[in-house]
């Protein structure tokens, strides 16, 4: 797998901008196309966006591209909050949060590094689309 771009931010609601400003160039120099970057944005800022997910000040969001695969990491998170509202079905609050995944992402896991809870995402990247 190619080195991962890392961003490590305050877990706080104006610095998700400056991850979508980096989930953004990525996507330009990558040409991918328009509606896989709202998959992408869409999945992180769903991520970010709520605090029960939060354990500490910072989050990281690891970007990879492998060949036809777009990887994304966001960690630590709180594994408890998470697992639930992964399994969880949608309600009239909306739809679940493992839907959401799925759809925008495709394949989502909750992983363990150094004892603290991360998501794990990949998406294919469509065929034909350049990758580097």
């Amino acid at each position: 797998m190619r080195e991962a771009i890392t961003l490590t931010v305050p877990f706080e609601r104006p610095y998700q901008g400056v991850v979508r400003l980096v989930l953004g160039g990525l996507a330009a120099r990558l040409d991918l196309p328009y509606e896989t970057l709202e998959d992408l944005q869409l999945a992180v800022e769903t991520i970010l966006g709520n605090d029960a997910y939060a354990v500490g000040h910072e989050v990281s969001v690891e970007v990879q591209v492998d060949g036809s695969i777009l990887a994304v990491a966001v960690g630590p998170l709180e594994p408890g909050a998470l697992e639930h509202d992964l399994e969880a079905s949608d309600d009239v609050q909306g739809v679940a949060l493992g839907r959401l995944l799925a759809a925008t992402m495709g394949e989502h896991e909750l992983e363990a590094r150094d004892g603290q809870g991360w998501l794990r995402m990949r998406k294919p990247i469509p065929a034909g689309e350049p990758t580097a």
